[in-house]
């Protein structure tokens, strides 16, 4: 016989109860999570993680230039990584340090390219520069020039016009009181439609200055012939044929006397005439400061180096630390001194980055 169960219904009261306790588990899951969850007190100082303290730790205290673990930097370049160019500037860097009550370390690099890269890095804080790559270093604002070397007896050199005897061109130079008689429009007018032999694009003497007064006198000439050297101009233009005019260096010396021309062609002083020459106006070697460098550091470290140009030993200390640059003396200058060559540099449109090394 099936049993019969009476139906249950479900009364308001337990509806309630189970709710009730619905609402307390949520709120204590709620409560839970507050606890849990750190809101930032502003007034309160965050304290720094284990890692955060190692990283503080690690970060270098940078000391000031000059002292034993932020030297200043003595650089020279030496292309054929010469051990004596390197003892050298060891040395001058050992009286430097006496002199300045400093530290200072030498560098000798094989390249300019590499020596300018150093100096963008701020790594190189003294540096023998050669002009065209002084300008480069100049427009960068890396280096600033302190000092000029003499070489050879003078501080600059020039360009010289000079032309085979039988062109007829007219002479502007007089060889007895080393003057010319005319400026330069006079004088490079006469070489207007003809063919220059320049040494190379990036010879100061040999190209750069002479293209460079053409196009500022606006002397229009040829495609010119490349020579690669100043005594293979003088022989181009003693056997004719080859150019019509050409230029090499002045005042410093004369192409013509050099062995290599007298020896096969005794007679090139007579053959070859030099037209026209320009003033000294293409600077040596000099020796420049990283740029910024405090002024008390200026005045201290170029003073150092002219003590030490004082004596006959000492340049030619500086000549082996140059690179293996005679020396024979110093003298103070200015960036000013630079603007006839970089006139001549903007004058042809020449970027300063080829002009690294000359």
């Amino acid at each position: 016989m099936k049993q019969i169960y009476p139906r249950q219904t479900f009364q308001p009261a337990r509806l309630n109860a189970l709710l009730m306790v619905i609402a307390i588990v949520f709120g204590l899951m709620f409560s839970a999570c507050q606890q849990t969850t750190n809101t930032p007190n502003p007034n309160e100082t965050a304290t720094p993680t284990p890692q955060a303290t190692r990283l503080a730790t690690l970060t270098p205290t940078v000391e000031p230039l000059g002292s034993p673990n932020n030297p200043f930097i003595l650089s020279a370049v030496s292309e054929v990584n010469d051990p004596q160019v390197q003892a050298a500037a060891d040395e001058v860097a050992r009286q430097l340090s006496e002199a300045t009550d400093s530290t200072v370390i030498a560098r000798v690099f094989s390249s300019y390219q590499t020596l300018m890269m150093v100096m963008e890095e701020g790594r190189a804080h003294i540096a023998w520069l050669p002009p065209l790559t002084y300008l480069y270093a100049s427009q960068r604002g890396l280096a600033e020039v302190v000092l000029l070397t003499n070489h050879f007896g003078v501080y600059q050199y020039g360009a010289q016009f000079m032309a085979n005897v039988e062109n007829e061109f007219t002479p502007y130079y007089d060889p007895i009181s080393g003057l010319n008689s005319a400026d330069a429009v006079t004088a490079l007018q006469q070489f207007e439609g003809l063919r220059p032999c320049w040494v190379d694009s990036l010879s100061a003497s040999g190209y750069i200055v002479p293209a460079g007064l053409l196009a500022v006198n606006q002397v229009p000439v040829l495609p010119a012939v490349i020579t690669r050297d100043h005594t293979a101009t003088v022989r181009s233009l003693y056997i004719k044929g080859v150019c019509d005019f050409g230029a090499t260096f002045s005042i410093s010396g004369d192409p013509r006397t050099a062995a290599a021309v007298l020896n096969d062609l005794p007679d090139a002083m007579d053959r070859v005439l030099i037209l026209w020459r320009t003033d000294a106006l293409i600077p040596n070697i000099n020796l420049s400061l990283l740029a910024g460098l405090p002024e008390k550091d200026r005045q201290a470290l170029t003073n150092a180096i002219l003590e030490i140009a004082r004596t006959p030993e000492g340049k030619a200390l500086l000549s082996y630390a140059a690179g293996d640059y005679q020396i024979d003396d110093l003298k103070p200058i200015d960036n000013g001194l630079y603007d006839p060559l970089r006139a001549f540099v903007d004058a042809l449109n020449i970027n300063l980055n080829d002009l690294i090394g000359k």
